[in-house]
């Protein structure tokens, strides 16, 4: 029998201000992906939007700031407002002190909210199809959601460091395969160095722009690991029906063994 301090953030019920809010936000993105099904993206309008989610133009820019934001999301952030509970448990450090398997049960919690949301992800795929220029934006937001994973992974690291404790992950009190998985990314990471930095120049660490936070390796290589996760599992179920948290298990399972095949 599972005690309180079992329930994680995606367990607990969304209080009813939470909810309405999520569902105005989705009733806004859904009108958007109609009509530009309907029309086209150039002939979609925010009056338009408005009128088919049923709210002013007000309550439109409470969540998007343009019409790109509605079908595409907001470029500030991959996750959607039903994920930030589960997001502020992983940065907090929980919900097990595990960094890898907070990260394993992260992904496969937003993998899900959005599964929950088939027939608006098949719809948003023959967006990209038949609009080449809302697939070239999508592409280029790519860069910058890998940039919000290495931030939410530091920010985890940087609270576990102020507080006093320490990842399990680098202390070594998970299973060594684990560590050794992330230990050994990391440093490939550090001795191949960062081409980007070196074709970036003077200023810009981890060949970022100067306004992004700094970041350490082993946020960068964690964040690179979950956004490989997530397009590797969503191709998988795209071919089979089923949950994102097997997945997701063998992927980092995999990993494990790369890692320490090498260290035998």
């Amino acid at each position: 029998m599972s005690s309180a301090a079992d329930v994680t953030a995606a367990d607990r019920p969304e209080g009813l201000r939470e909810r309405k809010k999520r569902e105005r936000g989705r009733a806004l993105r859904r009108a958007t992906l109609e009509l530009t099904l309907e029309s086209g993206y150039a002939d979609v309008t925010i009056e338009a939007i408005c009128e088919r989610a049923g709210v002013s133009r007000r309550t439109f820019f409470n969540y998007f700031a343009n019409k790109e934001e509605a079908l595409l999301g907001r470029s500030d952030t991959v996750f959607d407002d039903e994920d930030q509970p589960v997001i502020a448990e992983f940065e907090a450090g929980g919900p097990t002190g595990d960094m890898v398997a907070d990260l394993e049960g992260l992904l496969a919690a937003v993998v899900r909210s959005r599964l929950r949301r088939r027939e608006e992800m098949h719809q948003y795929h023959r967006v990209l199809q038949q609009e080449p220029q809302l697939m070239q934006l999508q592409m280029s937001r790519m860069g910058n959601n890998e940039r919000l994973f290495r931030e939410m992974i530091q920010r985890r690291l940087d609270a576990t460091a102020a507080d006093g404790s320490a990842e399990s992950d680098v202390t070594g009190t998970r299973d060594p395969a684990t560590a050794s998985a992330t230990e050994g990314a990391s440093a490939a990471v550090d001795s191949a160095g960062d081409p980007a930095t070196a074709s970036a120049g003077e200023g810009t660490p981890n060949g970022c722009p100067e306004d992004w936070p700094a970041v350490s390796y082993r946020a960068e290589v964690l964040a690179a690991v979950a956004m490989m996760a997530i397009k590797a599992t969503f191709m998988r179920l795209r071919r089979d029906e089923g949950e994102p948290d097997p997945i997701i298990d063998e992927l980092f399972a995999e990993l494990r063994a790369i890692f320490t095949a090498g260290t035998d």
